[in-house]
């Protein structure tokens, strides 16, 4: 089974610019997109919280689906989560998609009360959460209570509601060896980002994917593959910026076309525009309008 190619915009939680989270929203809808995603930092005071911001997106959206990007599970039980999840399901028939990651930041994460996990906890995290939503979304609604004792999380004889309207489909976001084979045992699809795993390393990282699902006896062409991709994109007429940090993309409409290619040839197939500076919402436009029309074009003759 052959992999869609799909596209989103990434929309930062901040709400100092709300016309630029409500602009960006907007044009991923009424373009067509697949996703908008939104990052989970809630130590950093330049952030609203991501669940709050998200539900604002989508209830101002009508078929885009949204994206955590991903949730911080060392500051978000997995219940929890799976309950906000399955309601916003729910008010949104059905365009929710939830990214789990155990957590990056720790000294911020600790700094709001949160754990310092150790890389096997922050693994162990990872799988209990990912077990845990399946198993309580699959029980939702049926009266029956649901136990699971994990290394990590935990719940008892629990009563869950509300069902979601489809299965909801879980990413992680990983780039340890470890937990990218259980994002291929465990999960939908894997989120990654550009300045951290640069192209060289994806195949790589698509083959630890591939042989966590051939373990679990899954189709590793069912997962899907994220990038998120981070820079600047020329706008016509615009003063051209440049980022100079690694992994970070730059240039005119052009080199963007080139580089998605190049990333969908390697395996990926999910791309997240990331603008890091400049006007977002000018970049935005020339992406859906430019990159996106070219990059499928060319992957269609291919």
């Amino acid at each position: 089974m052959q992999r869609a190619v799909q596209f989103g915009l990434n929309i930062d939680p901040v709400v100092d610019r709300p016309e630029e989270v409500t602009a960006l929203a907007t044009l991923a809808d009424r373009a067509g997109l697949g996703l908008v995603a939104m990052q989970d930092h809630a130590y950093n005071p330049r952030f609203g919280e991501t669940w709050t911001l998200l539900t604002a997106v989508a209830l101002r959206t009508e078929r885009v689906h949204v994206l955590t990007n991903v949730a911080t599970l060392a500051l978000r039980a997995p219940a929890m989560l799976a309950k906000a999840a399955a309601t916003l399901d729910r008010l949104t028939g059905g365009r929710v998609e939830l990214g789990l990651g155990a957590g990056a930041f720790w000294d911020g994460i600790a700094a709001m009360g949160g754990p310092r996990w150790t890389p096997a906890e922050a693994l162990a995290a990872l799988e209990d959460a990912l077990r845990l939503c399946r198993l309580l979304w699959e029980k939702a609604g049926t009266g029956e209570p649901v136990t699971y004792a994990g290394r990590l999380f935990r719940v008892q004889e629990l009563a869950f509601g509300p069902k979601p309207v489809r299965p909801i489909p879980l990413w992680v976001g990983a780039i340890r060896p470890r937990a990218l084979r259980l994002t291929g045992m465990l999960a939908d699809g894997l989120t990654i980002s550009t300045p951290y795993v640069p192209p060289e390393r994806l195949p790589e990282v698509n083959r630890l994917v591939d042989e966590g699902a051939r373990v679990a006896g899954r189709d590793p062409q069912s997962i899907r593959r994220l990038y998120n991709l981070l820079g600047v994109l020329d706008v016509p007429g615009a003063r051209p910026l440049r980022v100079n940090r690694p992994g970070f993309l730059s240039g005119p409409a052009e080199a963007w076309v080139e580089a998605i290619v190049r990333f969908a040839e390697l395996g990926m197939d999910t791309f997240v525009f990331w603008p890091v500076a400049g006007d977002y919402v000018a970049q935005a436009q020339h992406f859906v309008e430019v990159v996106v029309p070219e990059v499928q074009r060319r992957l269609a003759r291919a």
